[in-house]
Order: structure tokens, then C-alpha cells, then sequence
């Protein structure tokens, strides 16, 4: 009894290190749709009023058998950029379709995963749209789509899990091959991202009633190509995960951090480097039952750093927001959810590093997810 709840535990983990866990479920069919808006405005200073942006996301999950399960999913997006000289671009469309299948090699022990990237997504954009991806396509603020479209690639990864002295373990490493693009409408040129080499690891204990959790995260790239030249070196980036879950009577909480680092990228052509920087985040979780509902409550802060030799100041963020999961039936339920920011953001010099001007932010974000089994 013992080494099963062991082994059903290092799968769990092995799931959150590689895959979405929601694809390892058994049972019928599962679809999701909703839209997501997002909103932030900001103070004078940064020459940008607003970003905004709204999401229709839609996925379909099947467990087609004990161990083989499949999942399809993308979004319809409309993001505009306001600048402080009441100019506002928007880019609209369908970003690309993700489709995955997930294979338990060793039921609970060793599961491999198959993901590819469909083509479906906006590219060919005009040169005023690119300040307007560049806005969404941050890791300081997030946003429900970051990137429209990416061309097709194909990603291949294993996840292994096993108990070992008292702790759930796992390791998954995966391997993603991207195919070319035209990224831009005024030339016909096709690029082409390196691929990403990933590596994974988790570690996860129960300590009394609560659990206690690590992740770390590895991920270094081969050169990107544009036309027939070598253009962009990305840096390797690493993401470092902590996680306490307890309860205080009936009510779960959780207090966690992580922290995304990325090395400085090269520019191949110019030989010049881009900034490292560090985004760091901490905050908490409650999870309070009433009935068959509950109620998600969630608080968090973000510093967000830059720099060519040290790392200054860059951003700061505080958020506050809820999500509440309302059971309708055993086949339906309702996900809305609200969220609010507050915090600054610094101007960016020509070199890329950040000044000693900053502008207030505030933002907002809601959603209304459906969830139904059929």
C-alpha cells in the first residue's frame, strides 16, 4: 500500500514536471472555451498609454485509452498598443493550434509525449504591429496570448518518476524542432528558431499535512536563422520553483516563489550581446470549499531586473485576484475569474538597459472559462 502511494505521487510529479496534468486523467472527453481580457495603462513617461488585449481560447482533452491521451488547443486574440501620441495598432487573428499526445510508457512510472505547433497563427506582420507583439510578448506583465504565430515545430520529451528516501522525484527531458516562417509582410524571407533543448526536475514531500515542493528548469537553444544567415543566439534560461501547501482548518493554502533567469542572448551578425535579466515572483493561495464550489484567492509580487554587466531595477508588480469554479452539474461547470495590478515600469535606453525613469501602471484582467465533459 505504501509503495503504491508512492508511485501514484512520483507519477503526479512527473506529470507537473513535463506535462499538463490534465492529460494524464482518465475518462470521457473534456472541452474548454471562455474569453480572457487583459488591460494595462500606464502614467506619462514610457511613450505608451495602454495595452489591452482580449482571448477566445478553446481546447479539447480525450483519454482515449488507460494510457494514450490527446489534447487540441489555441485562441482567436486582439491586442492593441495606444501610444502617447493617441496612436493605436492592433493585430488580430487565430494564433497557432497546439496538439499533443501523451503515451504512459510505464503506467505511473515513465510517460512519453509527442506535441506539435500547427501553422494556423497570424504572421507576416507589418512594421507597425511589431511594437505592439513586443508589448505582449513580455515576461514582466503576462498576458493570454504572447506570441500569435511561430511556424510549425514539432516537440519530443520523457518524463520518468520514482520514490526515493521519503521524497517523490522526477526528471523529463524534451527536445523541440522548429520549422521556418515569413515573420515579416514587407519581405518574403523565412526564419527559423533553434531549437530548444529542455531538462526538468522536480522533487515533492509530504511533511505532516502539508506538501512541500521544488522544480528546477534547464533550457538552452541552437542559433536562429533568417534568410540564409545565423542572426540571434538566445541565452540559456533557467526557472527555479518552491511550493508549501498546508491547511488551516478548512481552508488549503499555498505559499510559493520562482524565479526565471535568462543569460545573455547574441546578436550573431553585430557580435553584440543582449541584456541578461531576472524576474523574480512570490506570493500565495488559498483554496476555500463551499459545497461543490471554490473559491481561489491569490495574491502576488514581481520584480523584474535587467541589465549588460549587473542587473538593475526594471519593474515591479503587485496583483491581487480570485478565480471561483462554480459546479453547475457532474458535466459542467463555470471558471470567471478577476485580477488586479498595480506598479511601475522603467524606460529603456538605446542600449537596452533600463533608465532611471519610471511610469505607474495599473491593470486589470477577467475571464470566464466553461469547462464540460461529454
Amino acid at each position: 500500500m505504501r509503495a503504491a502511494r508512492w508511485t501514484a505521487r512520483a507519477a503526479a510529479l512527473a506529470a507537473v514536471v513535463l506535462l499538463p496534468a490534465s492529460l494524464l486523467a482518465q475518462g470521457e472527453p473534456t472541452g474548454y472555451a471562455g474569453v480572457e481580457a487583459r488591460d494595462v495603462s500606464y502614467q506619462a513617461g514610457l511613450g505608451i498609454k495602454s495595452v489591452s488585449e482580449v482571448a477566445i481560447p478553446f481546447a479539447v482533452v480525450w483519454p482515449a485509452s488507460t494510457r494514450l491521451s490527446f489534447d487540441l488547443g489555441g485562441r482567436y486574440a486582439t491586442a492593441s498598443r495606444k501610444s502617447s501620441g493617441d496612436t493605436t495598432v492592433t493585430i488580430s487573428g487565430l494564433t497557432d493550434i497546439q496538439v499533443r499526445g501523451v503515451y504512459q510508457l510505464v503506467p505511473d512510472i515513465a510517460a512519453f509525449t509527442v506535441s506539435a505547433n500547427l501553422p494556423t497563427g497570424k504572421t507576416q506582420i507589418t512594421n507597425d504591429q511589431l511594437l505592439t507583439l513586443g508589448a505582449i510578448a513580455s515576461d514582466f506583465l503576462p498576458y493570454p496570448v504572447t506570441t500569435f504565430g511561430s511556424g510549425f515545430n514539432v516537440t519530443s520529451g520523457l518524463a520518468l518518476a520514482m520514490p526515493v528516501a521519503g521524497w517523490a522525484l522526477g526528471v523529463a527531458g524534451s527536445y523541440r524542432l522548429n520549422g521556418t516562417f515569413t515573420p515579416f509582410a514587407d519581405t518574403s524571407a523565412a526564419y527559423k528558431a533553434g531549437g530548444e533543448f529542455r531538462v526538468r526536475l522536480g522533487a515533492d514531500r509530504v511533511i505532516g499535512q502539508g506538501r512541500l515542493s521544488f522544480g528546477f528548469t534547464y533550457s538552452t537553444f541552437g542559433d536562429d536563422e533568417f534568410g540564409s544567415s545565423r542572426v540571434f543566439q538566445s541565452g540559456t534560461r533557467y526557472i527555479g520553483q518552491g511550493s508549501w501547501s498546508f491547511p488551516v482548518g478548512n481552508v488549503g493554502l499555498q505559499v510559493y516563489a520562482w524565479d526565471l533567469y535568462r543569460s545573455p542572448g547574441s546578436q550573431l551578425v553585430t557580435a553584440v550581446s543582449t541584456q541578461k535579466r531576472n524576474l523574480l515572483a512570490f506570493g500565495a493561495a488559498g483554496s476555500v470549499q463551499t459545497g461543490r464550489n471554490v473559491l481561489r484567492p491569490q495574491i502576488e509580487y514581481r520584480i523584474y531586473t535587467l541589465g549588460d554587466s549587473s542587473l538593475a531595477s526594471a519593474g515591479r508588480l503587485l496583483s491581487i485576484g480570485a478565480q471561483y469554479q462554480l459546479t453547475v452539474s457532474e458535466r459542467f461547470s463555470l471558471l470567471p475569474s478577476l485580477r488586479f495590478d498595480t506598479g511601475s515600469e522603467y524606460a529603456i535606453d538605446a542600449n537596452g538597459n533600463p533608465t532611471s525613469q519610471s511610469a505607474s501602471l495599473t491593470g486589470w484582467s477577467a475571464a470566464l472559462m466553461l469547462r464540460a465533459t461529454m
